[in-house]
């Protein structure tokens, strides 16, 4: 089992858009159906610093998790918001 937990703070000005990338990514794989990936996403009070956390039964379910066109397509855009605190 893989268990990856990230925490980052986005501008108050990017949370909105960066929920939305969350959604779209929650979205796809729920037409995945798969039951070996477990996936959450945490928004604090602030409604700035999110917290994600990831299960996976395997290898094989993380990389067809870090593939999925969403999250790659969320992931960049992370990154070119420049968040006040980064992904760790």
């Amino acid at each position: 089992m893989i268990i990856t937990t990230v925490r980052y703070v986005v501008q108050a000005a990017y949370a909105a858009q960066n929920q939305e990338h969350v959604r779209r990514v929650m979205e796809e794989l729920r037409a995945l159906h798969r039951t070996d990936l477990k996936y959450s996403v945490f928004m604090e009070d602030d409604g700035k610093t999110f917290i994600h956390l990831r299960i996976c039964a395997n290898e094989e379910a993380s990389k067809v998790f870090d593939t999925l066109p969403t999250f790659q397509a969320f992931a960049a855009a992370l990154l070119a918001s420049h968040p006040e605190v980064p992904p760790s």
